[in-house]
């Protein structure tokens, strides 16, 4: 079962919102919310799974709904955006905060319901170990244990896993929010999986080369990320 917040500034929208998602099977509170502000307290007290955001909000909105989504990113990092709008030209702009998806409206409330079914099932992979991440053909689910490290690679970051390594849209400090305690960042262009490391070279006076279970790159780690983290692989 899961939350879902509802940004709409229009209050006829948002009861016809609020009414159709509270039906849905797999939803047990619907919090709908007509501002910025209230939507970004909203996720960072409730935490819901979903989040379904008008973009162009009122003029005495201080945000719109791509501004608000990136606030809710931060409070509440594993809830699903999904934008509504009737304009299609915030596509672009929208994609900067990773959205789900996008919603035209008018909504039909076919393609809300199989959209809400969609993301709380793959949401639910995560109380099983796993997260999901949306790529650009679909959606993946990983266990992080399969992760070795993850690499900077201009906007976009590269996984490297034990299945091969995938492209994904995320930036670094997003995937940090999302991973368990075992992933740490060793490097500014570097998430590693310290479960996965095989050797730590000492290099020079400043730093480390970590080499890491099926991963072909040689992370850097300098000696201040050494000693914040060598509590979770220096040997008992």
């Amino acid at each position: 079962m899961a939350t879902v917040l509802i940004l709409e500034d229009e209050n006829y929208t948002l009861e016809f919102l609020e009414l159709l998602v509270g039906k849905h099977p797999l939803v047990n509170q619907v919090i709908a919310v007509n501002n910025s502000k209230s939507a970004v307290k909203a996720a960072k007290d409730y935490l819901p799974r979903v989040a379904l955001l008008d973009i162009e909000l009122g003029p005495d909105d201080s945000l719109n709904g791509i501004q608000t989504a990136k606030m809710i990113s931060r409070v509440s990092p594993q809830t699903f955006c999904v934008f509504l709008t009737g304009y299609g030209q915030y596509a672009l702009d929208a994609y900067s905060v990773h959205p789900y998806d996008f919603l035209l409206k008018p909504i039909q409330k076919e393609k809300l319901t199989d959209l809400l079914t969609e993301i709380i099932s793959n949401n639910n992979m995560r109380t099983n170990n796993k997260i999901a991440l949306k790529l650009r053909e679909g959606m993946l689910l990983l266990s992080p244990d399969l992760i070795a490290c993850i690499e900077k690679d201009g906007k976009k970051s590269i996984l490297h896993t034990d299945q091969g390594k995938y492209e994904i849209n995320y930036n670094l400090n997003e995937l940090e929010s999302l991973l368990p305690e075992q992933f740490v960042r060793a490097h500014n262009s570097y998430i590693i999986n310290t479960a996965k490391i095989l050797m730590i070279k000492y290099t020079s006076s400043r730093s480390y080369q970590v080499i890491l279970e099926n991963c072909p790159v040689t992370v850097l780690m300098n000696r201040k990320k050494y000693e914040e983290y060598k509590r979770l692989f220096e040997p008992i």
